[in-house]
């Protein structure tokens, strides 16, 4: 242990001693004392209003902070229902379109249907037509075939009647003589 307290210098001990003693006899002993006290609590309460500015300024920023947040959560709802509104109307768009189509394609469906039934009643007429018109070709045929007929039957019965007549007539003269 000696060789621990061997290389001690104990001056600056001795000067504080020397100090305190000085300053216990001091009359202002009391009062720098008292001074000193003073400055302690003059720090405290400066460091209470530091800790204070601070905590105020930690809520100051929680606030701003939840404020943000809040300000953003608007935004993004705003956002939000800006893309779901659009959404909907391209949504709504496209069924409009759809049903425009089915329209259309639904318009194109008649005017094809019209215009076969219009060919058909056209076939339809044609072929009443060309009917009518067979049937009158073949009365017109049969009549030509009749009057034909008619006819050779009088040119017939008109030469029979035209031979007796003459047979007739040779008779007649024939028994004139």
């Amino acid at each position: 242990t000696k060789d621990k307290w061997s290389h001690f210098d104990p001056t600056g001990l001795e000067r504080a001693a020397k100090a305190a003693r000085e300053l216990d006899q001091s009359r202002h002993a009391k009062e720098a004392l008292h001074l000193a006290q003073l400055q302690e609590q003059t720090l405290q309460l400066e460091h209470q209003t530091k800790v204070k500015e601070y905590e105020a300024a930690v809520e100051q920023l929680k606030n701003e902070q939840i404020r943000v947040q809040a300000e953003e959560r608007r935004k993004t709802m705003n956002e939000e229902t800006r893309q779901h509104q659009a959404r909907a109307q391209y949504q709504d768009k496209l069924a409009r379109q759809r049903y425009e189509e089915q329209l259309r394609q639904q318009q194109l469906l008649n005017e094809e249907n019209l215009r076969k039934q219009e060919e058909s009643v056209q076939k339809q007429e044609a072929m009443r037509r060309a009917t009518v018109e067979h049937e009158m070709e073949l009365r017109h045929k049969n009549e030509m075939l009749r009057i034909e007929a008619e006819a050779r039957a009088r040119g017939r019965v008109e030469r029979e009647n035209a031979d007796i007549i003459r047979e007739q007539i040779r008779l007649k003269i024939g028994r004139a003589h």
